[in-house]
């Protein structure tokens, strides 16, 4: 028991002198120095700590923000698009209606991003999700819920959004991107273990070398993808859309692939 009260101390330490550190900078601060800048000569605030602050509806204006600190930052409806992210630190972050359009995040941590999304079940649409169309994520980590994220075009080559260890708190270690558009999207080598796809359109996307080990592709469109290479072993493909695509007959475990007899050519 004395062991077991020292460990919830030290734990509790931890939170609270994370959650007490202070930032770099105010959101006030911030939203000053935004406020004076434009997109033609974008301010600077790479490598700064910017985590727990409140930056929610903030046009960035393209900002730099490479190795940035922004753990636990609300970023809800801020327009992140163009912005300089590569290699910054975005666990935790909320990113609720995010724009992150053409933004460069490379090499980005988003781990367990807060999400609140509102599921129309007539439309099928998540009213609240981020925007990553155009996006540079190749080498990022990811593991979080981006039902209905636009990704269109976005290359995610040798992005990580595989299984991830489970939480007392979570049922469900895996990236969920249902309904989300990865249409035209770079998803070359990327790690897709287990991840939920459910009626995605990823149309012309490239997939080769992929891996989609247990990956959930049912209703997913994948007209004109490419999956050479791909490891679809024990992926469920159910219902999913096969038109025109290319590399099936290079692809890895496919006859391993689950429901491939329900997919639609």
């Amino acid at each position: 028991m004395r062991r077991l009260l020292s460990v919830m101390a030290a734990v509790a330490g931890v939170v609270l002198s994370a959650e007490t550190r202070a930032a770099d900078m105010t959101d006030v601060q911030v939203a000053r120095l935004l406020a004076g800048a434009d997109r033609s000569r974008p301010i600077d605030l790479a490598g700064k700590d910017l985590s727990f602050l409140d930056l929610a509806g903030l046009d960035f204006k393209a900002a730099r923000l490479d190795k940035a600190n922004l753990h636990a930052a609300d970023v809800a409806n801020a327009d992140l698009s163009n912005a300089r992210l590569a290699g910054a630190h975005l666990d935790r972050a909320t990113v609720q209606k995010t724009n992150f359009a053409g933004a460069d995040l490379r090499g980005a941590s988003l781990l367990r991003l807060s999400v609140t999304t509102e599921l129309d079940l007539g439309m099928r649409m998540v009213a609240d999700a981020p925007n990553f169309a155009g996006a540079d994520l190749s080498g990022a980590r990811i593991f979080a819920r981006l039902n209905g994220t636009n990704l269109r075009g976005a290359n995610l080559a040798g992005a990580q959004l595989g299984h991830y260890r489970m939480t007392v708190i979570e049922l469900h270690p895996r990236t969920f991107l249902e309904m989300a558009d990865l249409s035209g999207a770079n998803l070359h080598a990327a790690d897709l273990t287990g991840v939920q796809f459910t009626w995605a359109k990823m149309v012309g996307a490239d997939l080769t070398g992929a891996r989609l080990v247990g990956a959930n592709l049912t209703g997913v469109d994948l007209t004109g993808a490419n999956l050479a290479g791909a490891d679809l072993t024990d992926a469920n493909v159910e219902l999913a859309t096969l038109r025109d695509v290319r590399g099936l007959d290079a692809a890895i475990g496919w006859d391993r692939a689950m429901n491939r007899d329900r997919v639609r050519p």
